[in-house]
């Protein structure tokens, strides 16, 4: 009788480890902001891909976060995502492992409470993986902040500019 410890280890470690990041990953932002978590949204699929949407992972759990403040920013080339700006809303995928994403990421998102203030850190890679070029966004950094909570969530800016607040209808 063979037997099946190896089996179950190969089996598990994808589940226990976060995958690393590809080889050729190129840094292209960084931010730190201090954040309101407000909540987590289904986003369904586009349908846009022969894939779609059974095989395509385009759909999405989303925790939305609203960033208060930008304490560090770092872009070390021409591309890569803007600099966080009070008001700006930032989503986080809840659902899927992020490649240089820590292990124990998707259960902090979790466990968070609408309302809570967080320190979180995103960065923006351009990477290619098995021939594929992708943006890769991993959350390095989610700190709870001690009496961190808000019981009122602040209503977005009034500037015309700031767009990211606005949703997109899905296209029938």
């Amino acid at each position: 009788m063979k037997s099946f410890l190896p089996a179950v280890i190969l089996t598990l470690l994808p589940g226990v480890f976060a995958a690393p990041l590809p080889e050729k990953a190129e840094l292209l932002a960084s931010n730190t902001v201090v954040a309101q978590y407000i909540g987590t949204v289904e986003r369904a699929c586009c349908f846009r891909t022969a894939l779609c949407p059974d095989r395509c992972d385009h759909a999405m759990k989303a925790a939305q976060f609203r960033v208060l403040t930008n304490e560090a920013y770092e872009k070390p080339g021409q591309y890569g995502d803007d600099k966080a700006s009070p008001g700006n809303l930032l989503m986080v995928d809840a659902r899927h492992d992020v490649p240089g994403q820590p292990d124990d990421m998707l259960q902090k998102l979790g466990e968070l409470k609408p309302g809570q203030l967080v320190r979180l850190t995103q960065k923006h890679y351009y990477a290619e993986q098995e021939g594929v070029h992708m943006p890769i966004r991993p959350v390095t950094q989610l700190e709870l902040l001690k009496g961190g909570a808000c019981e009122d969530i602040p209503s977005m800016p009034d500037d015309p500019a700031n767009h990211d607040h606005e949703v997109m209808p899905l296209p029938l």
